[in-house]
């Protein structure tokens, strides 16, 4: 059989190697950018909802879940800056600190583990909503939310610090910098670590909770209830629900990134450079425009009071004038008084 003289296929001296690579890296950015917008634009909508109809959603719960999405559209903003943005590495101590906390996407996955953070957060307030409302009444308070978000933004910077401090960062000349670690054993330790706080402890967790508040309302659908007070239990099961599917988005998204990490820093070979790692990479990026879909097709009050902001059809349908009070109730537990506008 003839050889293929690569000069005649590529004339400008590439390769079929190297074309191969421009072609997989020009798939990936047109990818990375698709996720980026659609992360700003879903969840920039979520957040305008929540914020143009605050009074709609005055409930922890509901004070978590705008948390949430504030979270992540910082995220896709932070990681579009990062691909398409310029970049700038002196070969000095500013070198230094930009390659240890902006390029090697420091905030971007800071951002990612207060993300988690919040979704435990919110799998606990609702376990105690439904499980045990009298302590829940209590425990969150309108203070809780004052406390623990910032706890939550806290622990998550302050947990991915350990990213700049163990390892050691080399500069290059091309604009990039390289991370490795001090020692294999410092590398299996802190990946078993991190497997452990990222991923199995949240996860643990949230799955306690979730299972238990199915059972519980399980228990309690089997149970009659008054009309009114069952349309109100049915308002709460929905928010429960869609919050379960923004758990589950969480499992598919973060399980490939979290076992393949985990097992390359335990010594098994594993290529960064493979169509697996870029599958692996898109997948946990997802999870960045997963919740703003689920919210839209499954969370009932949002969509109600996303109608009121976006549908200006809807406002000929509502009943009454801009003097008239009526009463909106949010599902996740709380009572507010709006005008009808």
């Amino acid at each position: 059989m003839p050889t293929i003289d690569s000069d005649i296929l590529f004339p400008t001296g590439e390769t079929l190697q190297e074309q191969e690579v421009s072609t997989r890296e020009t798939v990936l950015r047109f990818v990375y950018g698709v996720i980026g917008c659609l992360g700003i634009l879903g969840n920039l909508t979520v957040f305008t909802v929540f914020v143009i109809r605050r009074k709609a959603f005055t409930s922890v719960t509901n004070k978590l879940i705008l948390n949430q999405s504030f979270i992540d559209l910082l995220d896709s903003i932070v990681f579009l800056i990062l691909r398409f943005g310029p970049r700038y590495l002196p070969q000095n101590r500013l070198g230094d600190f930009l390659c240890r906390f902006w390029y090697n996407e420091y905030i971007m996955w800071s951002l990612f583990i207060t993300s988690t953070f919040n979704l435990v957060f919110l799998s606990l307030e609702r376990y105690f909503a439904t499980c045990y409302p009298v302590k829940h009444r209590k425990l969150f308070s309108t203070k809780v939310p004052k406390i623990g978000i910032p706890c939550v933004w806290l622990g998550g910077f302050t947990y991915q610090t350990y990213w700049a401090a163990v390892q050691v960062f080399s500069l290059h000349g091309d604009y990039s910098c390289y991370p490795s670690w001090r020692s294999k054993g410092v590398q299996m330790f802190m990946g078993i670590l991190t497997f452990t706080c990222e991923y199995l402890l949240p996860l643990s967790i949230m799955t306690f909770s979730y299972v238990s508040i199915i059972m519980m309302l399980r228990r309690r659908t089997a149970d009659r209830q008054k009309a009114a007070f069952s349309a109100f239990q049915k308002a709460k099961k929905n928010v429960t629900i869609t919050l379960c599917l923004v758990f589950i988005s969480y499992v598919v998204c973060w399980t490939p990134t979290e076992v393949s990490y985990l097992m390359y820093n335990m010594g098994y070979p594993y290529d960064f450079s493979s169509t697996t790692h870029d599958v692996v990479v898109v997948v946990v990026l997802c999870n960045m425009i997963t919740n703003p879909i689920i919210y839209a097709f499954k969370y009932e009050h949002f969509q109600k009071q996303f109608q009121k902001v976006f549908c200006v059809c809807c406002e000929k349908t509502r009943i009454g004038d801009s003097n008239i009070a009526s009463v909106v109730v949010d599902p996740a537990g709380a009572n507010t008084s709006s005008n009808v506008a």
